[in-house]
């Protein structure tokens, strides 16, 4: 066992621990300091539960590089099996019994090499303290591992991986000249020699701090921490891999360049998708390369028409390069709304038998084929590529299942209708995804005007794994960078943790709080502020703000802005107010709402003819006049706008306020919202919002005048009124994506 480090205790101390704990015990572990801190490192070797006769150290000055430290680290030791435990990893206690074992089995004589499946840990380093943040199965539907996948893509972490010492040799060690990726290579020389099995047991754990920002960089994974350059040397080691082996690897060299996997004749196709019908679904890849640059040349053959409609519409989009990415590809091919044409390895019908939901959106025409969808969803969706052998998967829904097993109705959904139709739209929103709850109408509604995509969840319904999955891909697909969570609940709570270690370094996620302190006699509330300032402090959310002015001068660890509520993005339609004068208090009944109050004031305004209201203020009769009361019921939606719309104005004159979402959709229609003072210091010279301002809170007499004066301006003067309206609307949109551009880092 070989374990390369440079100045990382807290991960060294954790290797040892994992090592001294397995249950195998004919081993030798030796740790190569490579250019760190040798009198640290030492001592954690020293202080290790492995005993002394069984354990080496070398230690190197200056640093020579993982893949030449690995070579240092076999050659100290002979064994019959070696295996690449890194500093940052660890394994469950009977890793090493277990892979030993079978090699050593009858069964195991026909592999070189045994890879466990793993678990993804997502992680960072605080105070030489690790914090564990989430985990998730990792090629956990690994099955076998054959040499074109592998020359596709890295399938498993040098930490799953055990193997016999006499392949290595056989190879010559590990690349020294390679600074990231050594262990890709090596597999891919491995598998020229000889076979890896699969111990289907999630027996090691890959760890990772995918946070950035949140972990000094000498704990930094490669992965990481050295993204750019695990990119640019992913082209340079398959390269080299093929060069060197085309003369005896032909077959390889062919199908790596091609993409195409030679799949069974035609003849025993129908054969072995029924077959397949009885076999667990097994998540397979696509060779992407293929797909990649057949789907690069399609797109390049539709810009390159001579029509001169196709010259207008894409004239500002240029040709691919050859070596474009998927993240590049995929949303030129929505744009451009392409049906690209299978490739002659695609059983385009095979593929829609053997999934039902993808045939039924061909025919509804919302997918071009079945290829289009395996290219911008099955690959994501772990649906089996059409190249002969199929089995189906379940249908991908986003949305959770109820105990009757009808669809819920409040699963997860992206970008519905009513979450969109009255958004905002501003530059490099199309990269945000708001996430907020089904059941919260305010925080629903103000999330659903902001520009984004949004997405939907229940605060109560909790999301399975799938479901989880499910959303993560999306997410991925829409090319998301920010995720902005309104309002929060333990299942955003749970999402969140998954997302954060799903999704990586190159996405951040924020919150933005629609709390006030008043709601702070519900501990509820404070317990959710509490965990907030948590997961901000150890660098799971990236931000918190609030719709509160000032909020963060109050509660450290809140953003110092104030995020600006948007109004919804619809016409304000005039000539639809009632003749005679109405007033609107579409309230809940109770002490922070301040129904009563209202009520009473809108009563004794002399200029008001009727009094709407939502809920009945239950016991008023029996102390005050009631004959100006009309009862209309609690509205939602267009009907909530229309009552708006037909009154001279709406009442929210609230004891407990941030930012009401009823001023603002009564704004959207043109009709004046009455509110308790919201010092909002960006509005603090608007004509409406002083108008609109009411300090008297819970006197029903003087709150009376201030309905009177609002009044008087909308029944004389209706033309005033519309343009202060529309110049408020204007200017507050603009704030408002100043606000969020500014707390998101857009």
């Amino acid at each position: 066992m070989v374990t390369r480090t440079k100045d990382r205790p807290v991960m060294l101390a954790r290797a040892a621990a994992s090592i001294g704990a397995q249950t195998f015990e004919d081993y030798c572990w030796v740790v190569v300091n490579d250019g760190g801190d040798e009198q640290e490192a030492r001592r954690i070797w020293e202080q290790s539960d492995v005993p002394s006769d069984r354990r080496r150290f070398l230690s190197n000055p200056r640093s020579k590089g993982m893949e030449a430290a690995s070579n240092q680290g076999v050659d100290a030791a002979s064994s019959d099996f070696v295996v690449i435990h890194d500093d940052d990893d660890s394994w469950e206690p009977t890793f090493l019994e277990e892979t030993v074992g079978f090699l050593q089995s009858d069964e195991g004589q026909l592999y070189g090499g045994v890879v466990t499946h793993s678990t993804y840990v997502s992680e960072l380093v605080r105070e030489n303290e690790i914090v564990r943040l989430d985990e998730k199965p990792y090629q956990n539907k690994l099955t076998h591992i054959d040499l074109d996948t592998v020359i596709d893509r890295n399938l498993f972490p040098p930490i799953s991986f055990l193997f016999r010492r006499h392949i290595l040799e056989q190879i010559g060690g590990f690349d020294e000249g390679l600074p990231v990726l050594g262990d890709w290579l090596f597999n891919m020389e491995f598998l020229l020699r000889a076979n890896i099995g699969v111990l289907p047991k999630p027996l090691a754990n890959y760890h990772h701090r995918d946070k950035p920002g949140s972990t000094a960089p000498e704990y930094q994974n490669t992965v990481v921490g050295s993204l750019a350059l695990h990119q640019k040397y992913t082209a340079i080691v398959r390269n080299d891999f093929l060069r060197r082996n085309i003369g005896n690897s032909a077959v390889t060299f062919r199908l790596a360049l091609s993409g195409a996997s030679p799949g069974p004749a035609d003849s025993h196709s129908s054969q072995a998708r029924h077959e397949a019908q009885a076999l667990p679904m097994v998540q397979t890849l696509s060779r992407g390369d293929g797909d990649l640059s057949w789907t690069i040349s399609t797109i390049n053959a539709k810009l390159a028409e001579r029509k001169l409609g196709t010259l207008l519409k894409y004239r500002k989009l240029r040709p691919l390069q050859p070596n474009a990415s998927w993240s590049t590809v995929l949303p030129l091919l929505s744009e451009l709304e392409l049906r690209v044409p299978p490739p002659r390895d695609f059983d385009e019908q095979a593929y829609l038998t053997a999934y039902p939901d993808v045939a039924e959106q061909v025919r509804a025409g919302n997918q071009k084929s079945g290829f289009n969808h395996f290219l911008m969803h099955g690959r994501h969706e772990g649906r089996v590529r059409a190249s002969g052998e199929f089995v189906p998967a379940p249908q991908a829904a986003l949305s959770a299942a109820r105990p009757d097993g009808a669809a819920s109705q409040v699963g997860p959904i992206f970008d519905s209708l009513p979450m969109t139709r009255s958004s905002h739209s501003a530059d490099g929103f199309d990269k945000v995804l708001h996430v907020a709850h089904h059941e919260w109408h305010g925080i629903r509604q103000a999330t659903a005007y902001s520009p984004g995509h949004k997405l939907l969840i229940s605060a109560h319904e909790a999301i399975d794994v799938d479901g989880k999955k499910m959303i993560a891909e999306e997410i991925s697909r829409l090319g998301v960078e920010r995720i902005c969570v309104q309002g929060y609940s333990s299942n955003a709570d749970a999402l969140l943790l998954f997302l954060r270690s799903a999704l990586g370094p190159n996405v951040k996620f924020y919150m933005v709080s629609h709390v006030n302190s008043a709601q702070f006699d519900h501990h509820f509330e404070m317990q959710v502020i509490a965990k907030l300032l948590s997961r901000r402090r150890f660098g799971v959310l990236d931000g918190i703000a609030s719709v509160k002015p000032n909020f963060g001068d109050a509660i450290e660890g809140f953003w110092r802005g104030t995020i600006i509520n948007y109004a919804p993005n619809i016409p304000m339609v005039s000539g639809r107010r009632s003749e005679q004068v109405e007033v609107y208090a579409p309230l809940d009944v109770g002490w922070r709402k301040n129904l009563y109050t209202n009520l009473l004031g809108a009563s004794l305004a002399a200029n008001v003819d009727l009094v709407k209201t939502a809920n009945f203020p239950n016991g008023l009769e029996d102390i005050y006049d009631l004959a100006k009361l009309r009862l209309v019921g609690y509205l939602r939606g267009r009907d909530l706008l229309d009552e708006m719309a037909r009154s001279s104005l709406t009442l929210v004159a609230t004891l407990a306020e941030c930012q009401p979402m009823t001023q603002l959709e009564s704004f959207a229609v043109g009709t004046p919202s009455l509110t308790g003072p919201l010092d909002v210091a960006e509005f603090a010279d608007d004509p409406l919002v002083r108008l609109c301002t009411t300090y008297h809170l819970d006197n029903p007499a003087l709150l009376a005048k201030d309905i009177e004066r609002i009044v008087d301006v909308v029944r004389d003067n209706p033309a005033e009124m519309e343009g202060m309206i529309a110049s408020h609307l204007a200017s507050r949109h603009g704030f408002a994506t100043r606000s969020y551009a500014d707390f998101l880092e857009l």
